[in-house]
């Protein structure tokens, strides 16, 4: 599988804002399996190019750079004959293990979380410091930077994945109720632009760890049953629903 690298030309090239997206876009399509759709939207809407804005000054273009260092890190490789610098094996940052990867991209995010105040690209930066910290067993610092993220309007769309961040730390800590308040939160805001699919199924785990099996298997079949197409989400609806239930004990399945 092939891949690019944002260079610094290209990155300061005449009009920022388009060269950088053409090639932001291009890696991650390149790079679907270790970064998502999901990355390249926050991307997009982290540079902040909105009501008419067709240049990034100085400064921004500076935290774009930091940003996309950031985000190389953290989707970066692992290999045990990595070299001290990331790039030595190639395109892709490579790191000898996890911590050390994550403890790169927390140093990129940290430098534009302390040093570009609260511009939309702090936030995003901000998002996945709290993702890197909690990779390093980092709990309560990552909370703390996710919450913040949640509870910021700049970028409605990294707030809403912050708090899924949230709820998927919360279940994994037991924090049942945390993370239901936060997954049915997100489900009745008509504003929030998450499939609502995942977080049914999110919603489903959760009421799965309180022992409330049956009223998991509501949530995926209304989820399954909304759409009048069976698509790619729905289908992984399905898919937990029939796991469910098959997971369920004699005389419980309804």
């Amino acid at each position: 599988m092939g891949t690019t690298k944002l260079t610094r030309k290209e990155i300061l090239a005449e009009d920022p804002v388009h060269e950088s997206m053409i090639h932001m876009i291009e890696f991650f399509k390149m790079n679907g399996k270790k970064v998502g759709i999901v990355a390249a939207v926050i991307v997009l809407l982290a540079v902040g190019v909105y009501g008419g804005l067709q240049y990034l000054d100085s400064r921004q273009g500076e935290a774009q750079q930091m940003l996309w260092k950031g985000m190389s890190y953290f989707h970066g490789d692992i290999a045990a004959d990595a070299t001290a610098d990331p790039y030595g094996k190639g395109p892709v940052p490579t790191f000898k293990n996890e911590t050390a990867k994550y403890q790169a991209a927390v140093k990129e995010f940290s430098s534009i979380v302390s040093g570009f105040g609260y511009s939309k690209i702090s936030v995003v930066a901000r998002y996945y410091l709290g993702l890197s910290q909690l990779q390093l067993g980092q709990k309560k610092e990552a909370v703390e930077n996710l919450e913040a993220v949640s509870n910021n309007s700049k970028d409605r769309t990294v707030g809403y994945l912050a708090k899924k961040a949230l709820a998927t730390e919360y279940t994994s800590s037991g924090n049942y109720r945390g993370a239901k308040e936060i997954l049915d939160g997100m489900l009745r805001d008509s504003q929030c632009d998450l499939p609502k699919e995942d977080l049914n199924i999110d919603l489903a785990k959760v009421l799965v760890a309180q022992g409330k099996r049956d009223e998991a298997i509501k949530v995926l079949r209304e989820a399954g049953s909304q759409g009048q197409q069976l698509n790619q989400l729905q289908q992984r609806v399905m898919a937990e629903l029939e796991k469910l239930q098959k997971a369920a004990k004699p005389g419980q399945q309804p």
